[in-house]
């Protein structure tokens, strides 16, 4: 019997990258015995990007949403396909040819969900070949994060179908990132197992200029706000960081301060990454972006404490 894989794109004036990214979804190879949906949730650009939904019409599903979230934009793509595994692909990134068949492999030797390592590049500014290396030396991937993990990112998140009823989806607030966060950490404790796979090809598009990137980080900011206010309290999460014992005996029961506590020391890190990556350049780029992503958790810390309060109490 023909199993389905469905691809899910979320879409917000992307029009200057959609269209790269719905071809090479296209043209990706698909493992024998698998057919192909892909869903576009798109939250009513104000770009070119109708334009390229309808040239790809014959060949992908469009959905509408009103931009109330990621979170809320994930569940419509994910309720409204109808695929045994499925692929989210960000509308800014490009899949090599063997993406789907990689992460059906990953499936097949007993994932619940996969997190898609990106070793493409679609870099063509200063600050994307700067993001690159971020990413390249920084410890999201590394084999230490690696062994063991409890967090998949979203840019190229999959999982199965069975992964997203049981946790009953991604969260409808807040609107900010980190959903996949949260999303892959609530699937980890309950059970299922997280793999990450390197896949040829696969490439994310990073923020092109200054100004985007610090947008991009006062968001993030925001939702990892939500994270420890929802998470303080919980010592498997803050384990799933792998700090030193050292950090996890001074802090203790403040563990949660961690993420404030390393986005302040941004200056450090990023005279290590300079030296790391042999480019000076990457200590001011460093804590720029850090201190940007300070700013985010620190602008919604206490707006996300509040939310908290009240999410406890209706669940009491």
């Amino acid at each position: 019997m023909e199993k389905t894989i469905s691809v899910v794109i979320l879409s917000k004036n992307n029009g200057r990258t959609l269209g790269f990214t719905l071809l090479s979804v296209l043209k990706s190879k698909l493992p024998p015995g698998y057919s192909r949906e892909v869903t576009v949730v798109d939250a009513h650009s104000t770009d070119n990007t109708q334009r390229i939904l309808d040239r790809f019409h014959p060949y992908i599903k469009v959905i509408y949403d009103e931009g109330r979230g990621i979170g809320i934009a994930r569940n419509i793509g994910v309720l409204a396909s109808k695929g045994n595994y499925i692929c989210f692909v960000d509308a800014d990134c490009i899949v090599g040819v063997d993406h789907f068949a990689r992460v059906v492999e990953a499936f097949e030797r007993g994932a619940d969900i996969v997190d898609v390592k990106a070793s493409g590049s679609q870099a063509s500014t200063k600050i994307e070949r700067l993001e690159e290396l971020v990413w390249r030396y920084g410890r999201a991937y590394s084999e230490e994060m690696i062994r063991g993990r409890c967090f998949a990112g979203g840019a190229f998140i999959a999982f199965k179908r069975d992964v997203f009823d049981r946790v009953k989806g991604f969260w409808l607030y807040p609107p900010y990132g980190a959903d996949d966060l949260d999303f892959s950490f609530r699937a980890w404790k309950a059970g299922f197992r997280i793999s990450v796979v390197e896949v040829p090809g696969t490439a994310s598009r990073f923020r092109r200029g200054v100004r985007e990137l610090i947008r991009q980080q006062i968001g993030w900011g925001r939702g990892i706000a939500h994270v420890i206010a929802r998470y303080r309290h919980d010592r498997d999460y803050w384990r799933c960081y792998k700090l030193t014992p050292l950090l996890y005996r001074v802090l203790g029961d403040a563990v949660w301060l961690y993420p404030i506590v390393a986005a302040l020391l941004a200056p450090v890190k990023g005279f290590q990454l300079s030296l790391k990556t042999r480019k000076p350049e990457m200590f001011f780029y460093w804590t720029v972006r850090r201190w940007a992503f300070l700013y985010g958790i620190l602008s919604e810390l206490r707006r996300a404490f509040l939310a908290q309060g009240v999410r406890a109490k209706k669940s009491a």
